[in-house]
């Protein structure tokens, strides 16, 4: 069996720009994340392209998705109605992919929980190969669906697994790519290991940070243990390839008011907020801290975990044992790994090239997340999540900007929606105000995760350059990962008129 789904490339990828990426590009520190400078001069060493607007704005759009999430916006609340405690914060979802790596090594995944009120939102961001990433993504959001439910429904949903009839915990939305029935087995066995786990495990108090961070820490590990129970199976072959390879994870949860997001790695999200006096400018809120040598903390974490005789090669060369640029992934077992176990199956199957040097008191790598909460307000518009394709073209505030323009051009196309009850003069004023400047916008795009890409890869410091973005869009795949990277994007915006009623209390 040498495929881990039926679309994937048949062979490992040992280096990627994680693993080796070094100085692709000039880099400037703005906003909190690194940003190219648009000054590469090799960017122009190839040809000029000859693509029209309309040409490079349907390759642009070749990977757009939407999740429209109906409910709240469309009931009008009575004055002393209490809106229910659902996932209606949630007007639609924006998504779109614009790959680098061939294939892309980036996974988008939306789902709603089937058994609970929440939604769960993911960028996965691969190296090595794109097995783990799509992986993690496929599996992770069963995981958390599994931890988030009661004891006795937990309880009723092991029952029926174990009576041979699976009980779907996620609704997943664009996606309709299926593992092979042998993985398939392997990956169902392995969560109702999890659902058992969870039946006999102590009850304390319920936490969101806790179910989230055990639910990463619990589906890594599984990686590892599949490998290590099934040497002597046909499907021996693709269970190390995701092992190897490796995939940072921002996941967020949304339900009703409520935000977390778990992020392992530098994947990142920021929330984008109208201030509040006036209403006419935005705020850039990054709710995310990147897991690199950037992060001082981070940095001293890992160094703390080992003995002082290794200090200086834990962190070398601004990368974790001067290999890998995140500090925490999931997969990527060579990091993880004893020596014993490095030699039998990172040799064995990647060759002995790709032995971690080193690597003396593992593990240096963990898939632990680091959770934060956000409760939401009517003012917060939209959560920008992407991977690092995205934050190394441009900063925090910069995104939030281009959808806050994006929305303002996009709403002159709609009719006036304005809040339900408790809307002022003043406020009507401002919401005009805002339409008629966005009728000049004029957008070109219908996503606004489509309007971030076309930016991050056309902009210049006059406005977007075609001829940038054509060429962007025209280089060649053998030097295309030397000038950017694959970007993934959900943009969800949040539904201001649930958020204005929504009681505190939920």
């Amino acid at each position: 069996m040498a495929r881990v789904f039926l679309h994937l490339v048949q062979n490992v990828k040992p280096v990627s720009h994680r693993l080796a990426r070094g100085a692709w590009c000039g880099a400037a520190r703005q906003g909190g994340w690194r940003r190219p400078l648009h000054t590469s001069p090799g960017l122009h060493a190839f040809p000029r392209p000859k693509l029209s607007p309309q040409e490079a704005s349907q390759l642009l759009r070749q990977n757009e998705g939407v999740v429209q999430v109906s409910g709240c916006g469309d009931h009008e609340w009575a004055p002393d109605e209490v809106a229910p405690a659902a996932t209606y914060s949630i007007d639609m979802v924006d998504s779109n992919q614009l790959a680098s790596n061939l294939p892309i090594e980036d996974k988008l995944a939306a789902a709603r929980c089937l058994h609970t009120t929440g939604y769960l939102f993911g960028i996965f961001d691969g190296h090595g190969g794109p097995e783990c990433s799509q992986v993690v993504a496929k599996r992770l959001f069963d995981y958390i669906a599994a931890a988030l439910l009661p004891r006795t429904e937990l309880r009723r949903v092991v029952a029926e697994w174990q009576a041979g009839a699976p009980v779907p915990l996620t609704q997943v939305y664009n996606d309709t790519s299926k593992f092979v029935p042998e993985l398939q087995e392997i990956y169902d066995a392995s969560l109702l290991r999890y659902c058992n786990q969870l039946l006999t495990s102590v009850s304390e108090d319920f936490s969101m940070e806790e179910t989230l961070a055990r639910a990463f820490c619990q589906l890594d590990g599984d990686l590892g243990r599949e490998v290590e129970e099934n040497q002597r199976s046909a499907v021996l072959e693709p269970l190390v390839r995701v092992a190897l390879s490796g995939s940072v994870a921002c996941v967020a949860h949304v339900d009703g008011p409520h935000l977390h997001l778990a992020n392992t790695g530098d994947c990142g999200a920021v929330l984008g907020s109208q201030r509040q006096e006036g209403g006419s400018g935005w705020q850039a809120q990054r709710l995310t801290q990147d897991h690199t040598w950037e992060n001082p903390a981070e940095v001293e974490r890992v160094v703390s975990e080992h003995p002082s005789s290794e200090a200086e090669a834990v962190v070398k060369d601004q990368r974790l044992l001067g290999v890998l640029m995140p500090f925490r992934a999931f997969g990527d077992f060579r990091f993880k790994w004893d020596r014993e176990k490095q030699v039998s199956m990172v040799q064995r199957y990647a060759g002995p090239n790709n032995l971690i040097p080193n690597c003396i008191t593992p593990p240096y790598l963990t898939a632990m997340p680091e959770v934060t909460y956000h409760r939401l307000r009517p003012h917060d518009r939209f959560l920008v999540m992407a991977s690092d394709g995205l934050w190394e073209c441009m900063s925090a505030l910069d995104s939030v900007m281009l959808v806050g323009e994006y929305m303002s051009g996009r709403q002159t196309l709609q009719p006036v929606r304005l809040p339900r009850q408790g809307v002022t003069l003043g406020e009507v004023e401002n919401l005009l105000e805002q339409r008629l400047k966005g009728l000049s916008l004029k957008p070109v795009d219908t996503s606004a995760a489509t309007h971030l890409i076309r930016h991050a890869i056309g902009g210049s410091d006059t406005g977007l350059d075609h001829a940038r973005l054509s060429h962007s869009l025209t280089l060649p795949p053998e030097v295309r990962r030397y000038f950017r990277d694959d970007i993934s994007i959900h943009v969800i915006f949040f539904d201001s008129n649930f958020l204005r009623v929504c009681p505190i209390e939920i």
